[in-house]
């Protein structure tokens, strides 16, 4: 099983490249609507890549926290551990994406995603047989002690450290099985640990060989590379037209995470990621995007893997 503990957003789509200057208002025809927050996006890849997912999280009572909340429910995650919160709306985002290459620019209203415990995660589905998955959009302190717990009693770990707009801490690192950052992301660990990431094969070595824990760096179009128990992994990408960037990340570490759950090699784990990290820049949206276990499996030949 995988616990995820994790946020629940409410995404809104913008296309336009650039915001309109100081009062001015930009008008469009029409904007778009989903499920997100990096937390629901990983579980419903988790789940979509056939691994069985408990979420615990927090949403507000208001309107689009109960949608979120029946989303997560129809996509097959267990929804036992979230807690509604009178006090708190929902989470937001607004998303505005440049359509000349799917880039994109958010703005995060993290609302009741701040009261979020991790003592509401039950300890008896927290042993060895279950895989912990957290990000950076829950409150910093509750997903380290959530981390040490998991450790103590024998669960694995996976963090995707997104956004990283937090300091870790050394112990945090050393109880995790693996971390998994963008390029971005990976310079903003480096900076607090005092690690170069100009070179992100040297960066994830160092980190590695620091903490123990198993580093994986994906590089966008130029695919991923990993550091762990294994040795090094360089792993490619598959050749697509990037319509919408926003769900890249999420894919990428659902299947990760689910191949992990499957008992898969750490390379057919990182090649099923690869692909649907690719695949989900093809489409609008996050949770929209995420492709099904056929069309990733179709694909597996396309990735080249080397060490």
């Amino acid at each position: 099983m995988i616990v995820v503990f994790g946020s629940n957003v409410l995404d809104q789509f913008f296309h336009t490249a650039d915001l309109p200057p100081r009062d001015t208002a930009l008008f469009l025809p029409t904007h778009e609507e989903a499920p997100g927050g990096k937390g629901a996006n990983q579980a419903v890849a988790c789940a979509r890549a056939g691994a069985s997912v408990y979420f615990s999280g927090a949403l507000g009572k208001g309107g689009h926290g109960r949608a979120m909340f029946d989303n997560l429910t129809d996509c097959g995650v267990d929804v036992s551990g979230i807690r509604f919160f009178d006090e708190f709306p929902s989470g937001i985002a607004a998303i505005f994406v440049d359509g000349r290459d799917g880039t994109h620019k958010v703005v995060v209203s993290e609302g009741a995603n701040r009261a979020a415990k991790q003592e509401w995660i039950p300890d008896h589905l927290l042993n060895e047989n279950a895989i912990i998955l957290v990000q950076g959009e829950l409150p910093i302190i509750e997903t380290e002690k959530l981390i040490i717990r998991a450790k103590k009693s024998g669960a694995r770990s996976v963090m995707n450290f997104a956004p990283a707009t937090k300091n870790l801490s050394a112990e945090l690192l050393n109880n995790l099985d693996f971390i998994i950052l963008n390029e971005y992301e990976a310079d903003a660990v480096g900076k607090q640990f005092g690690i170069d990431s100009s070179n992100k094969k040297s960066f994830a070595t160092e980190l590695y060989n620091r903490f123990n824990v198993g580093t994986i760096v994906t590089l966008g179009p130029d695919g991923a590379l990993c550091v762990c128990d294994d040795g090094f992994i360089s792993i490619s990408s598959l050749k697509i037209k990037a319509v919408d960037t926003i769900g890249a990340g999420d894919a990428f570490v659902g299947y990760f995470t689910a191949g992990l759950d499957q008992k898969l090699s750490i390379h057919d784990c990182l090649r099923q990621a690869a692909v649907a990290g690719s695949l989900a820049c093809t489409k609008v949206g996050a949770q929209t995007a995420l492709p099904l276990p056929d069309e990733v499996v179709s694909r597996l030949g396309e990735i080249k893997i080397a060490a």
